[in-house]
């Protein structure tokens, strides 16, 4: 707590050892004698320095149980059990003042209180807990506020940090690959070389510009799938295709960056493309959902670990809130991508 908090509370907690003071003093029966010995200086000083203690005493159980409930939710019994030894701890501290007050006197009587005056005691207990009440729970409000502000803030430099390794995918052998055939293309076909470079850029390019991007248009991705697969057709040859059948008005919706690019580089990978086994990958919608389909060529030395589709999967469900659809059905595998809205 700075010093303002410390302040603000000290007199609060003055205030109200100044009022509950006054009026045990005032309306509890007591004698006389025993009121004008409480009517001092002194022992209105004490009163409220006992009120302060108990009062910051209060406020650091107080946090000590906000954490705690916090991290558990099953010591709910303790805590109550906690918060009613604190306001016992009051009743006991106007109780103590008065009994104290009569044993200094000599009254034969320490421990009662004719004429009402337990009524008044409970009375001023109860106005007590009703302010300390309200005070307590803005405590906890204010502590239960921030906690969620901090597990927020923390879930989203999670996303952030596991987006960013999530996105970092492009195959390191895709630029091998891409550089052999652009030397290739320089020796056998200049004209193609350069045409295959612009290609290369805007793929790098565009890889750059998401970084910072959680959320591309369908659009963007499509005219970057359009670049990723001229590569991939001066490497293999002309004998793979893509089919895409996307309404004008459809491209503006968002989808995770890079993802037909891990979906093409998923066939390519997985399947047998020779020009007398041609690959033709469909693209079109579903709803809300982009559809990315291909005929199963399988490799015969190849083995699937799924790593790639899990990633995009985290990728989706992640900046998305939905799942991908996957299946594989009449020697077709299909992939559906959730797509959102700004």
């Amino acid at each position: 707590m700075n010093f303002k908090t410390i302040l603000l509370y000290s007199g609060l907690f003055s205030g109200l050892g100044i009022f509950s003071f006054f009026l045990l003093v005032n309306y509890t029966g007591l004698p006389d004698r025993i009121a004008e010995a409480l009517y001092s200086t002194g022992a209105c000083l004490f009163f409220i320095a006992i009120f302060n203690v108990l009062g910051y005493f209060t406020l650091r159980v107080s946090s000590w149980l906000n954490i705690q409930y916090a991290l558990n939710v099953k010591s709910r019994t303790k805590i109550i059990f906690i918060y009613a030894l604190v306001m016992l701890a009051f009743l006991l501290l106007n109780y103590g003042l008065l009994v104290t007050a009569k044993l200094l006197i000599g009254t034969t009587h320490p421990f009662t209180f004719p004429n009402g005056g337990l009524r008044i005691l409970i009375v001023v207990w109860l106005v007590e807990l009703a302010i300390l009440g309200v005070l307590l729970a803005n405590r906890s409000m204010q502590a239960t506020l921030r906690l969620q502000q901090q597990a927020a803030d923390l879930q989203k430099e999670n996303n952030t940090a596991r987006y960013t390794a999530l996105q970092n995918q492009l195959n390191p052998h895709f630029l091998f690959n891409s550089l052999n055939t652009l030397i290739a293309e320089i020796e056998y076909d200049p004209a193609n070389a350069v045409h295959f470079t612009k290609n290369l850029s805007n793929v790098y390019r565009y890889v750059l510009q998401c970084q910072e991007k959680p959320l591309i248009t369908l659009g963007e991705e499509l005219e970057f799938m359009k670049a990723y697969l001229f590569l991939h057709k001066v490497r293999l040859g002309d004998c793979i295709h893509c089919d895409t059948d996307i309404p004008q008005d459809e491209l503006d919706r968002l989808l995770p960056p890079l993802t037909l690019q891990l979906l093409i580089e998923n066939v390519i990978k997985h399947n047998s493309i020779t020009p007398g086994k041609p690959m033709s990958i469909r693209i079109g919608l579903e709803g809300d959902y982009l559809v990315v389909s291909n005929p199963i060529h399988p490799r015969k030395s190849t083995t699937s670990e799924g790593v790639g589709l899990r990633n995009l999967a985290n990728r989706c469900k992640l900046l998305t809130g939905k799942e991908i659809g996957i299946s594989e059905k009449y020697g077709v595998f299909t992939v559906k991508i959730p797509l959102s809205y700004e």
